[in-house]
């Protein structure tokens, strides 16, 4: 249903802005009609990928099947979750040079760490 919803809702905008594209603004034809498309179908895309009822019933339904198993339509849970994962530690530098721009072997204490001793 989402979707003849969106092929009405994305013909409705289309076919108006390339009307007005073609005989207010002067546009070529061939602009005229492809803006309007590219629009359409970006209005259709937004109100076909909605959610309805039937989506609330799938939920409900995965629920029941799976318990263990998160919700599909629990995306911000989902993302706060992954969020508060720890990240991966960084490896160590395998040499390189130092901040004063001297090479430095990997094990080597920085030159600071050497005038001090």
């Amino acid at each position: 249903m989402l979707r003849v919803r969106g092929v009405m809702a994305g013909t409705l905008v289309g076919i108006p802005v390339s009307l007005f594209l073609l005989l207010w603004m002067h546009a070529t034809r061939e602009f005229g009609i492809v803006i309007g498309c590219g629009l359409g179908l970006a209005v259709f895309s937004v109100v076909a990928t909605g959610t309805d009822a039937h989506d609330a019933v799938a939920d409900a339904a995965w629920e029941a099947a799976a318990p263990d198993l998160p919700p599909v339509s629990d995306r911000a849970a989902l993302a706060r979750d992954q969020a508060s994962m720890p990240a991966p530690l960084k490896p160590k530098r395998a040499g390189g040079l130092a901040r004063d721009g001297r090479e430095q072997a990997p094990d080597a204490p920085s030159g600071s760490q050497m005038e001090s001793k």
